[in-house]
């Protein structure tokens, strides 16, 4: 798993902490209830309270999102008429009405009921209890408690929707990392040789031009194109099958990273032939590297099968054409075939034997 993923993963869901707040408000209002003796009250609360925690605890997936916001506005919103009902105006349970219509927007239910029907009779609900209790005189406690209910619920509704907006801006910014890791992970496919794990043509192609550009602009000194093809590589395949072959470029490919990759850049070229460009060693030290792969190659005997491999070393310090270059190596590379295989086979470009 990506760290985008995991970031994604270990990031609290916004559905999870709308019902964290809702089980405060929950709770503070139950233990009001139970402390002015208003147990009808206290007791439809304690069993929203009990029903949240169970779902906040035991239904914390994201598949389960859709039924948590549902059960948040349904039992939310008859919290608030009874509470309305029974308290009278001014409490501040009217703000959390209309909060709930604003969050049933955001929300990710696309039912149309939920989306539209449900807003609008909240919007209605709303409309009839301040027409119907307005007016109506403070029935239990004091003003000071409707004044401190009030700013509790304000005070909550304002963390909501501080919730609700950070939250929205952290997925946004993690959906932006996600896609950005996933782009890399599909670049990096379209890059690397599925089997081998080396480069492919195309970056291979981009890398060089870029080195070649260097030893042009004099950045570097000299430039080591490799060639490097698996001896009887048909006749393995021939008499192992192709699952055997593969095992041989897997293997053959992880000799070839573990000698060059330290100096300079491998791909797989294609088939059974790979490439490589060493830049600013020397001529001999290219020739050694080389001549090291090839040992290592030798003495692989991956299922106690014999193999070699031999190799096409042009050693380059003047400027070039890249494709003759290339075809300058593949000659040394057939040479060596042609000499016996298993063998490195170099020469140093010089202009004006050309």
């Amino acid at each position: 798993m990506n760290t985008a993923t995991k970031e994604l993963k270990s990031h609290p869901k916004i559905y999870q902490k709308l019902m964290l707040l809702y089980i405060i408000i929950l709770a503070v209002y139950g233990s009001m209830y139970a402390y002015s003796g208003l147990f009808f009250l206290f007791t439809n609360f304690a069993i929203c309270f009990f029903i949240s925690t169970a779902l906040y605890i035991d239904f914390n997936e994201p598949k389960f999102e859709k039924i948590i916001n549902f059960w948040i506005q349904i039992s939310a919103t008859y919290a608030m008429v009874i509470s309305i009902i029974t308290l009278g105006w001014g409490y501040g349970f009217e703000l959390f009405l209309l909060e709930l219509i604003g969050v049933c927007y955001v929300s990710p239910m696309k039912n149309l009921f939920i989306k539209f029907m449900l807003p609008s009779l909240q919007l209605i609900l709303f409309i009839v209890l301040y027409f119907t209790f307005g007016d109506q005189d403070i029935k239990y406690g004091s003003p000071t408690l409707q004044h401190i209910s009030f700013l509790f619920c304000f005070f909550m509704i304002a963390i909501k929707f501080i919730v609700l907006q950070d939250s929205h801006s952290n997925t946004y910014a993690m959906d932006i990392i996600a896609t950005q890791k996933e782009n890399i992970s599909y670049k990096n496919i379209a890059e690397i040789d599925y089997l081998t794990g080396l480069y492919n043509r195309a970056p291979m192609n981009e890398i060089i031009e870029q080195n070649f550009k260097m030893l042009s602009n004099k950045k570097i000194k000299s430039l080591a194109i490799i060639l490097c093809d698996i001896d009887n590589f048909k006749s393995i395949n021939d008499a192992y099958g192709h699952i055997f072959g593969d095992i041989i470029l897997s293997k053959v490919a992880e000799i070839l990273d573990n000698k060059i990759s330290k100096f300079g850049k491998i791909s797989r070229w294609g088939g059974e032939e790979f490439l490589a460009i060493i830049p600013a060693q020397n001529i001999k030290r290219s020739i050694q590297i080389a001549e090291s792969a090839r040992v290592a190659i030798h003495s692989a005997n991956p299922n106690k099968v014999p193999i070699s491999a031999t190799f096409g070393l042009l050693y380059i310090e003047d400027a070039i054409d890249i494709n003759q270059a290339i075809s300058l190596a593949d000659n040394l590379l057939y040479r060596g075939k042609n000499q016996g295989k298993n063998q490195v086979v170099s020469e140093k470009y010089e202009t004006n034997k050309r």
